[in-house]
């Protein structure tokens, strides 16, 4: 799942990067229209672990035409006739022998020989590290897990010691490279995002900011009331601390951090220009420079929250509260200053029942983060039954890492906290569980549970603003080395078909032709899904020919000046299918003032949805979104039964 970068096709390539690119064009073997990739087992990356034990090929390269083909087909049901027309006269002469389609083909063919994936140094820079807004809500997701009831005060710290403890096992079995390789089908997938979680921090630059990695992390970092604590978990002999001692340290942080520190750590939500700017000011002060090294180099940091205060929950219910503090803090009065956003992980539990993470997108896509808090999950869950670890007596201190600060550093703090505060307060958060059915009951009539939510989803947008728009889905491409994601264009002309047949026209319609209606919508979901999925999507290509255009200072093509390209790409509804098997979702923001997000965790017996919106926007209503969903999902379900 990628969130920001959905948004920014028409705004994210203002700085171009530059490539050495050999001169001469290698000649290609080609099968069915595809470039024959070989096989390579390692890849760049910012760990020094090789976690793939089956070689991988590199993202393919697709054909022009057929790029262009599927390009054209998806603005079918976004423009006008004659917007169509123009549209293709454009495709069609950036394509031809005299076009500059064809040169810029050839020089990413060229950069596709000499790079282990042609993509990823461009997208890495031009979708996370370049964007320059706040990283919250625009581009980390959260994780909100399920709730968690504590009996008594000292439940909390066992808690958060078993946590500690699950992060550090997981952290080692991946060091260990013992990780069985996944697969899909025959297919196996890149393990190397695995190694890049723990121990990453997004470092702030002006334009584009920096990772960060250390295979090596011994010490994590706590927060708590705005607190810094750094915390050795791994001891002398790469043992984990044990509860006992786990436990004691949070226990004696809870009792260092009882009066609330100054909120350094909001300055890491404000835009990242801004961040640069202020965090070296930050590094000039005293030992601001050692103790941001050793935020830099932690394994993760662990935000132990305060309480939500109970009129939060009175229009909005648990899970959409949890969403914006997961994301955010919830506001600068509550916990949005008990963050350090540049860390790739950051863990969160709060004794008012509340486990989640937020995560910093840079190194990977959401699934290795799913499979990570599920395993914590389960970690936490088998040792629910043990008895109750005593406060040992013998334990590392954590040590106060405490920021010095100045005038102009408050004053940044003020800024920072309007910018964060903006936000929390902007977000509209509609999270829910969907229990009338969930994935089998979708398979048991024969459709795919993700193409049919999606189909629900395009129906939703439908219904409520009577339009066609532009929806994106995230497919991830870790089938090849060191790739990242595709973008799925959901919309298509059977689906705004079957939404306009729904809206319009369902009382003249037999149950034959609504369910023909709607499996050709699905079908069609799923074969654009699985052009995706195998490298054969459009986004990415025309992505990279525009990087190439701009690597050598040629003007801008006519293609993406084009309505077509500026409407497909402006993305009104952003989702992701994000499995936990625990009752766990991820949720982000919309990537256009005027858009949606929705993620959304399909398991046996039921779905679980983060929608959202911005309260900003007099168009749109999260709420409004979430209920028609629900209707859509269990109409839609009618009709595949009959």
């Amino acid at each position: 799942m990628d969130t920001n970068a959905m948004g920014l096709a028409t705004s994210y390539l203002e700085k171009p990067a530059m490539y050495k690119v050999a001169s001469n064009i290698p000649k290609y073997a080609v099968y069915n229209g595809l470039l024959k990739v070989p096989p390579i087992l390692h890849g760049s990356s910012i760990t020094t672990l090789n976690l793939n034990k089956q070689p991988l090929p590199k993202q393919p390269v697709p054909d022009l035409k057929q790029t262009a083909e599927r390009y054209l087909r998806s603005l079918k049901p976004l423009l006008t006739g004659t917007e169509y027309k123009n549209t293709e006269k454009i495709v069609y002469k950036f394509i031809s022998d005299s076009g500059v389609g064809p040169q810029l083909q050839a020089k990413l063919l060229q950069r596709y020989q000499n790079t282990d994936n042609w993509m990823r140094e461009w997208w890495l820079e031009a979708a996370y590290l370049g964007y320059r807004a706040p990283a919250i809500v625009n581009s980390s997701p959260g994780t909100v897990g399920p709730p968690i009831i504590f009996k008594k005060p000292d439940d909390v710290y066992i808690f958060a010691a078993r946590l500690i403890a699950g992060v550090c096992d997981y952290n080692q079995i991946v060091k260990s490279g013992k990780m069985k390789q996944e697969m899909l089908r025959n297919d196996p997938l890149d393990m190397q995002p695995y190694g890049m979680i723990l121990g990453t921090h997004r470092q702030p630059h002006k334009m584009v900011d920096k990772l960060l990695h250390t295979d090596e992390a011994k010490h994590i970092i706590v927060m708590s009331n705005n607190h810094f604590f750094k915390l050795c978990v791994i001891d002398k002999d790469d043992n984990i601390l044990s509860e006992s001692k786990l436990v004691a340290a949070i226990k004696d942080i809870a009792s260092r951090s009882y009066v609330e520190g100054k909120p350094v750590g909001i300055l890491t939500g404000n835009d990242r220009d801004t961040w640069t700017i202020d965090s070296t000011l930050l590094l000039e002060l005293g030992n601001n420079r050692n103790i941001i090294k050793n935020i830099e180099t932690s394994m993760f940091i662990l935000c132990l929250d305060k309480d939500i205060p109970k009129e939060a929950f009175k229009e909005k219910n648990n899970a959409s509260v949890r969403a914006v503090q997961t994301m955010t803090g919830f506001n600068s009065r509550v916990n949005a200053g008990n963050r350090w956003h540049d860390k790739i992980v950051q863990y969160i539990v709060s004794a008012d029942g509340y486990v989640g993470m937020e995560y910093e997108h840079s190194p990977c896509e959401g699934v290795p983060v799913a499979v990570l808090h599920d395993y914590i999950l389960k970690y936490i869950a088998t040792r629910e039954n043990d008895a109750k670890s005593e406060c040992s007596k013998d334990f590392p201190r954590p040590e106060l890492l405490k920021f010095e600060i100045n005038d102009a550093i408050e004053r940044a703090i003020e800024k920072a906290t309007i910018t964060v505060d903006k936000l929390s307060d902007d977000i509209d958060m509609e999270c829910f569980t969907f229990d009338k059915f969930g994935a089998d009951a979708i398979k048991a009539i024969k459709f795919s549970p993700d193409s049919f939510i999606q189909i629900a989803m395009q129906v939703t947008f439908f219904n409520l603003y009577k339009k066609p728009f532009a929806h994106y889905e995230s497919a991830g491409l870790r089938r090849f080395i060191n790739a990242r994601t595709e973008c799925i264009r959901s919309t298509s002309t059977e689906s705004i078909e079957f939404a306009k047949m729904i809206l319009y026209d369902a009382g003249s319609k037999t149950k034959a032709q609504k369910k023909e209606m709607m499996i050709k919508a699905i079908n069609t979901h799923k074969d654009y899904a699985g052009q995706a999925a195998t490298g054969q999507g459009v986004d990415r290509h025309l992505f990279g020919l525009k990087m190439i255009a701009q690597s050598e200072g040629m003007e801008l093509p006519e293609l993406y000046k084009d309505v077509g390209y500026t409407r497909s790409t402006y993305f009104n509804l952003t989702s992701s299918q994000v499995p936990y098997k625990s009752a766990s979702f991820m949720c982000y923001g919309p990537v256009v003032p005027d858009g949606y997000g929705c993620c959304y965790n399909p398991r046996a017996k039921d779905i679980l949805f983060a929608c959202s919106s911005f309260k900003s926007c007099a168009e749109t209503n999260t709420k409004d979104f979430a209920h028609v969903l629900k209707q859509t999902l269990c109409d839609m379900r009618d009709i595949g039964s009959e």
